[in-house]
């Protein structure tokens, strides 16, 4: 399925883009002052699709850096807001709001600490935008993503503005990371390359199917899929340990953030594309779940569903399911733990 809905998605896409429609397209970058938040936003300043590009932070060095980005002389016009009282006026207009705030995971914390930290920041932002500007499209590269989306669909229900097809979880960096491993093991160009990873954002919930592996003359026998599924899983903590466990991944998930922004510009602007997120799935026994998903102009088109998959991948997968359940209901019950302790605001 991948391989007739994607790639003849992602190529048409590709071939189409120089034709796109010229549309008025705002972004706002909610986080924009931390690492991944600030290349991010240099990225996108070489988008010729957006118009207005908004960059928030509780930081006030945002201010900073709008100032040394509105300095260039070609790409969109750039605002940058700091503190509660702007947070409105930072993504009322926007088409398209990208949360990358975070507390940087650090090594031996647990997804329920990740969750605790960054929990707060997900609920001032959805409360928010359901005041403000429930019709946007919101990108959540907040992790733990198994998590954070539920909960961040939870509070727009809780809000009476929760629609499934205009909320997901960013995940492009796994079949980013994915491309790169096939490609080095393969010796070809990883952008030749499609490699659908499905389930979940976790090291416990990755499932990349190597089966899938596009275009269908490359191949990798199940002993490299194991040796690259391993790889693939640890990758974001191999970066941790590598950074003395003071950091996580920037660079590249600024870049594989871009990557799908890209994309869900071409969506905005009136294109159907292929994208991967975490979004609301039935098809696998869960609530929600990640792989290759189509996007359009009013959001969400179709979720992947009856993937082909090797025996290996469909154990893994079956190993990953009950794992990925848990914590799609940590996420959706965290809204009560913050009632609990008095920070959840209801209206």
């Amino acid at each position: 399925m991948f391989r007739r809905l994607a790639l003849p998605l992602i190529t048409k896409c590709w071939v189409n883009t120089k034709y796109l429609q010229v549309r008025h397209l705002e972004v706002a970058i909610v986080g924009a002052a931390n690492h991944i938040g600030s290349n991010l936003a240099l990225l996108l300043l070489q988008n010729p699709k957006i118009t207005k590009l908004n960059l928030y932070d509780d930081d006030d060095k945002v201010r900073g850096i709008g100032m040394e980005l509105d300095y260039f002389s070609d790409g969109p016009k750039v605002v940058s807001y700091s503190g509660d009282n702007f947070l409105p006026a930072a993504v009322r207009y926007a088409n398209l709001i990208v949360m990358v705030a975070r507390t940087a995971r650090k090594s031996g914390q647990s997804r329920q600490q990740m969750l605790a930290a960054n929990a707060p920041a997900v609920h001032k932002l959805c409360k928010v935008i359901s005041e403000q500007n429930c019709d946007a499209f919101l990108a959540i590269s907040t992790n733990p993503i198994n998590s954070i989306v539920p909960f961040a669909s939870t509070l727009m229900l809780h809000y009476n503005t929760y629609n499934p097809f205009k909320i997901c979880g960013i995940t492009h960096i796994d079949t980013a990371r994915c491309r790169t491993f096939a490609g080095n093991a393969l010796n070809v160009s990883p952008r030749r390359l499609q490699v659908p990873v499905i389930c979940g954002h976790s090291e416990e919930t990755i499932v990349p199917l190597f089966s899938n592996l596009a275009p269908c003359n490359y191949s990798l026998d199940s002993c490299k899929a194991d040796t690259l599924t391993r790889l693939l899983r640890k990758a974001g903590t191999e970066v941790i340990n590598h950074k003395t466990g003071e950091d996580s991944a920037i660079l590249c998930m600024a870049w594989s953030i871009g990557e799908f922004v890209e994309r869900m510009l071409i969506a905005l602007s009136g294109y159907e594309t292929a994208v991967h997120c975490f979004s609301a799935n039935p098809h696998f026994g869960t609530r929600f779940f990640a792989g290759p998903t189509l996007v359009g102009a009013q959001g969400i088109v179709q979720v992947c569903s009856n993937l082909p998959m090797s025996e290996y991948e469909t154990g893994l997968l079956n190993r990953s399911i009950p794992v990925l359940n848990k914590e799609v209901c940590a996420g959706e019950s965290y809204i009560n733990v913050m009632n609990e302790a008095g920070k959840f605001k209801r209206t």
